[in-house]
């Protein structure tokens, strides 16, 4: 009986990050033609059926049809399988033999593996609640998916300085139970949400300014476009900032710093959603966007959701902001970051305090902010 070793994911470490425009990496050597892997999957549905239970329980073995391939075509099957189902958790390797058995092995011990598996499930669930509002389109759920990894997932920066990199921060579970992932974490949770939700989707990997990196396809109303979730993340990471430069951009805009096997994957043509791509912070008020301009050194814009009406809502600086009620409150940074207030439209400009601020929010009756001397963080009432 003829047997094969497959070594289908390698850990590998690559250059460090730059801040907010991270070069981040990702495990594995995959097929890089979907087609390829689409006409597998097509000719040899029973052996996909049968890898992925066992790899979605994180069996040690498992099987293959031999009337549909060979051992050694299987590989690129199991590569298929790990590739489109995020769910399934810290796969390694595999050996086959020519009767069709298939030993697995993983990068922890399978208890702890199905245990990992297990939270994540639950986990999945609630985030999904959080994102699935009732109503909401299938833009409104990729936004949401979007803005919920971004505000609640932090870049495993020290890790990758370290070459320390945990297996967890490659996977979903990293990003959705731990708060921390690479890349590879990042792009598979918003993944598995998608699947979840019946958004065609696929997990691109391929490089961003050189090094390793992966990231999301994604389908809307007929049109693809690219969403590059880990990059849309400072890091070091700032709590309550979602940029989104690269949010549902097309391949042309992609193309400028990242590569990939174009081939494989259907071109995102579509330049609908391109007025995000000037968003940093963003607050949603009465009908419109409320952002801190990239091109215009972080002015306050506002816009409606249809990316129309653009206007300047007062001629200041305000990188970190938030809305309670009619009134936006802002680190004003052409006052030196001194906290302020303003109306929505613009007008009845107030200063709060002299204090440098970031990370502005508002909780309750109390705007919330940072010293960004000395980091220490104060309320102040907005009754």
């Amino acid at each position: 009986m003829r047997k094969v070793f497959i070594l289908l994911f390698i850990i590998i470490l690559v250059v460090p990050l730059s801040m907010g425009n991270p070069m981040n990496t990702f495990t594995g050597i995959l097929s890089n033609n979907i087609a390829k892997a689409a006409t597998v999957n097509s000719e040899a549905p029973n052996s996909y059926k049968m890898i992925r239970s066992a790899l979605l329980k994180n069996e040690k073995m498992g099987q293959f049809d031999t009337s549909e391939l060979t051992y050694k075509e299987v590989g690129k099957l199991i590569q298929q399988v790990a590739r489109e189902n995020p769910e399934i958790l810290y796969y390694q390797s595999a050996i086959t033999w020519s009767d069709g058995k298939i030993e697995f092995s993983y990068v922890i011990p399978i208890d702890s593996a199905q245990k990992n598996a297990a939270a994540l499930s639950k986990e999945m669930n609630k985030v999904l609640a959080i994102v699935n509002k009732s109503g909401s389109t299938d833009f409104d759920k990729v936004k949401a998916i979007h803005d919920y990894i971004v505000l609640n997932v932090a870049y495993d920066y020290d890790n990758l300085l370290n070459n320390t990199v945990p297996a967890d921060s490659y996977t979903a579970y990293g990003a959705l139970i731990k708060g921390v992932a690479v890349c590879e974490g990042y792009t598979k949770a918003a993944q598995l949400l998608m699947d979840r939700l019946g958004i065609e989707n696929y997990y691109v990997e391929g490089s961003g300014n050189g090094g390793l990196h992966a990231w999301n396809l994604v389908k809307l109303n007929g049109h693809y476009y690219s969403m590059d979730i880990t990059w849309d993340d400072p890091v070091p990471n700032v709590e309550g900032v979602v940029s989104y430069k690269y949010f549902l951009v097309s391949s042309d805009q992609l193309r400028k710093d990242h590569k990939w096997n174009e081939a494989g994957f259907p071109v995102a043509k579509s330049k609908k959603y391109n007025y995000f791509n000037d968003f940093s912070s963003l607050v949603e008020a009465k009908g419109h966007y409320y952002y801190s301009s990239l091109s215009d050194k972080h002015t306050l814009y506002r816009i409606t959701k249809d990316g129309k009406a653009k206007k300047k809502v007062n001629n200041v600086r305000a990188p970190y902001f938030d809305i309670a009620g009619d009134w936006i409150y802002f680190s004003n940074y052409s006052m030196s970051g001194h906290l302020h207030k303003m109306k929505l439209d613009g007008s009845n400009l107030q200063s709060l305090n002299t204090i440098p601020s970031t990370n502005v929010s508002v909780i309750g009756n109390s705007v919330q902010f940072m010293d960004s001397k000395t980091k220490k963080v104060h309320t102040l009432s907005v009754k």
